[in-house]
């Protein structure tokens, strides 16, 4: 029994709905591509906002003040079958009782080309006080503390968002503040400001006004045994991040306004130890606190940039992204190709059907390609016109092109028509899916149940077998 004639074939329903099933697969691998694209293009940009960050100031998080007192160890070794003697310098940390910071945030809006980048000038006023110290920590004799030797650091992601000269005062003097930090057990990079703390009479009482320029997000570590924050700013679009959420926020057009409040109760931090981080059990914190397993390790799912330190992963803040990201948007869009593709092809398939035409699976393949090309037109024009815009003319030239292409190889202006219809309705649906992020999948699985739902009840009368699309039904039994 020989093949079946080419034009029975070309006939057969079930032929031309296997070609129709082996295009949307050849189509859909065409989306690889456009995938890569828009991922290079995304890269395209955070390079581009690095660059703007390098210069103005990137990322800050604010972790101080730290009180930091050296202190003399004698430390004996034995080498050689040799014993030395020598004094180590280690160094005493504390932490404030109470830590207020209010802040004011003004955002701008960098371009560079055709991509932005938002970057910020802070103002920022630290207060607060240390409780009384407790120089029995260091195990050492008093006087092996060089208390007039002592240190008050504020760590700082990046110091050159530094732009106006910061204000220290502590126990009532005005202190100088200097680059670098005398150690780097607990921070790694910030300013300093040299104290004497010989008097334990004197209140520890500390202002610092801190002019700040950064870019992107800005954070803040909860040392104080209380921490409070308060930061208001015009951005409209806050993202609230971190370890901890604001207590009370307030976001209009006109800005936010955000407060937090943290206790030392909320975060494995000691108030005050000797050396680096305690590990173990904790031994050399003045409190009994240890740091182990608290350096990062089964973080969160958040990382606020900011300087190295053994304080943990529990900063919060601010970050402050660009309204829309056309990237994110076209991407996701990109993911509901196989639908674009399904009801183009069901609408056409179905007029061959009805009008008793039939459409060439190279026809096919270009419907196909003006679907795809719809991705190509949203991408390149939501990065000058933004994407509202671009995703009205994108949909508006892609469903006149296949409405018209429709008339012509339908021969209906009816049939032109409804097959733009669909497509309208399909993105129109799609984009108010995209607004709705937290109903996405809700609204996406009832629009498909509707979908589905319609298309057997439309067809409920057919007789698939009879069908064919020559134009000419069989009966069931004719052979």
């Amino acid at each position: 029994m020989g093949p079946p004639p080419i034009h029975s074939l070309r006939n057969s329903l079930t032929f031309k709905l296997v070609v129709i099933a082996v295009l949307v697969v050849g189509l859909l691998m065409l989306t690889i591509p456009l995938f890569l694209i828009i991922e290079e293009r995304e890269e395209r940009r955070e390079s581009v906002t690095r660059e703007i960050s390098a210069k103005w100031g990137l990322d800050q998080t604010i972790i101080g003040p730290i009180l930091t007192v050296p202190y003399s160890v004698t430390v004996t070794s034995n080498s050689n079958n040799r014993v030395k003697t020598f004094l180590e310098t280690r160094y005493l940390h504390f932490l404030p009782e109470i830590l207020e910071v209010n802040g004011s945030v003004i955002p701008e809006t960098k371009h560079r080309g055709i991509y932005e980048s938002v970057v910020y000038k802070s103002s920022l006023e630290l207060k607060g006080r240390f409780p009384k110290l407790d120089w029995d920590i260091a195990e050492v004799a008093e006087d092996e503390i060089h208390k007039d030797k002592a240190w008050l650091t504020v760590g700082i992601s990046d110091s050159r968002g530094i732009r106006e000269d910061t204000s220290i005062t502590f126990m009532e003097n005005e202190l100088l503040p200097m680059p670098g930090l005398p150690t780097q057990q607990v921070i790694t990079s910030g300013i300093k400001a040299k104290v004497d703390l010989s008097d334990d009479n004197k209140s520890l009482e500390f202002h610092i006004d801190l002019r700040l320029d950064g870019s992107s997000s800005l954070a803040f570590s909860p040392i104080g045994k209380t921490t409070s924050v308060s930061v208001d700013s015009s951005w409209a679009s806050p993202s609230f991040d971190g370890a901890f959420l604001p207590l009370e926020k307030s976001i209009n057009e006109e800005g936010f306004s955000a407060s937090w409040k943290v206790l030392h109760l909320n975060r494995p931090i000691p108030q005050a130890w000797g050396g680096s981080a305690p590990e173990g059990n904790g031994e050399h914190a003045a409190d009994g606190s240890s740091y182990d397993g608290f350096r990062g390790k089964g973080s969160l799912g958040f990382s606020f940039a900011g300087p190295n330190n053994v304080l943990g992963n529990s900063s919060f803040g601010i970050r402050f992204y660009l309204p829309t990201d056309v990237y994110q948007k076209t991407s996701r869009m990109a993911k509901y190709a196989i639908l674009f593709l399904c009801f183009a092809f069901a609408a056409f398939f179905f007029s061959e059907i009805l009008q008793k035409a039939q459409v060439h699976p190279i026809q096919y393949i270009l419907v196909g390609f003006a679907v795809l090309v719809f991705y190509l037109l949203l991408l390149s024009l939501s990065e000058h016109f933004g994407f509202d815009l671009a995703y009205a003319a994108s949909t508006s030239g892609v469903v006149l092109l296949v409405a018209g292409y429709a008339c012509s190889i339908l021969g209906s202006a009816r049939l032109g028509g409804t097959v733009g219809a669909v497509l309208v309705i399909l993105y129109g649906y799609l984009y108010v899916i995209l607004q709705l992020e937290s109903y996405a999948l809700l609204m996406g699985s009832l629009g498909l149940f509707a979908v589905l739902a319609g298309a057997m009840y439309f067809t409920r009368k057919i007789d698939w077998y009879g069908v064919r699309l020559n134009g000419r039904q069989t009966n069931a039994d004719e052979t």
